[in-house]
């Protein structure tokens, strides 16, 4: 039953990030207390020199960078891209897992509120092949608004991820074989988990 359920709900993500696109502001907007847009502009400060956003999305962050040389964004899904595209042409439709970039091709790769691809070792390793040999990741997440409404989302999202609870992190996190720092950022009445970690920092500790 609870594997039926998680089909259902990945399927049912899949639909906002495909035909329901159109939507996504608005729920985006809905379930972060209209903090979603700060949120993923949480990790422009952690962001250096050439950037691969991964999951680019409706283009928010993508929008923040159109100034910079040698940004990136992909997604997979086109109406994600047709929506990002009002803000840079420097997309790319493709899998995570197959990114079609060359070797330390980036200095930062970012990801703000990843889907499950984040979690797939074919991933890890196509990170580590695209970015230069002292760069660096970065990830977003873990949204959390105070107050009635904050404890109410808190409610959703367990019934959503059956349990699991956004408030309940650990100092560090392991991605692949790097190791990620977490750094909760407050943004108004509300906070934004950054990760942020380094693939040599990880191998100078072995």
């Amino acid at each position: 039953m609870i594997s039926l359920y998680q089909r259902l709900i990945r399927w049912l993500f899949q639909r906002l990030y495909h035909e329901f696109a159109w939507s996504y502001d608005l729920i985006a907007w809905l379930v972060s207390g209209g903090y979603w847009q700060r949120w993923v502009l949480a990790a422009l400060p952690a962001l250096r020199g050439r950037v691969l956003e991964l999951g680019c999305g409706p283009g928010y962050l993508q929008r923040a960078l159109a100034a910079r040389p040698g940004v990136a964004g992909l997604d997979a899904s086109p109406a994600m891209l047709r929506r990002a595209a009002r803000f840079t042409n420097r997309l790319v439709r493709a899998d995570a897992r197959r990114l079609p970039f060359a070797d330390a091709s980036f200095d930062t790769v970012c990801a703000t509120f990843p889907a499950e691809y984040i979690l797939d070792p074919a991933t890890h390793a196509e990170i580590r092949r695209v970015l230069a040999p002292d760069g660096q990741l970065v990830i977003v997440d873990g949204g959390r608004l105070e107050g009635g409404y904050g404890r109410l989302i808190d409610v959703i999202y367990r019934l959503i991820w059956l349990g699991r609870n956004p408030r309940d992190l650990p100092e560090s996190i392991t991605f692949g074989d790097v190791r990620l720092r977490v750094q909760r950022v407050t943004i108004g009445h509300s906070s934004v988990l950054v990760l942020t970690g380094r693939p040599h920092e990880s191998g100078s500790e072995r």
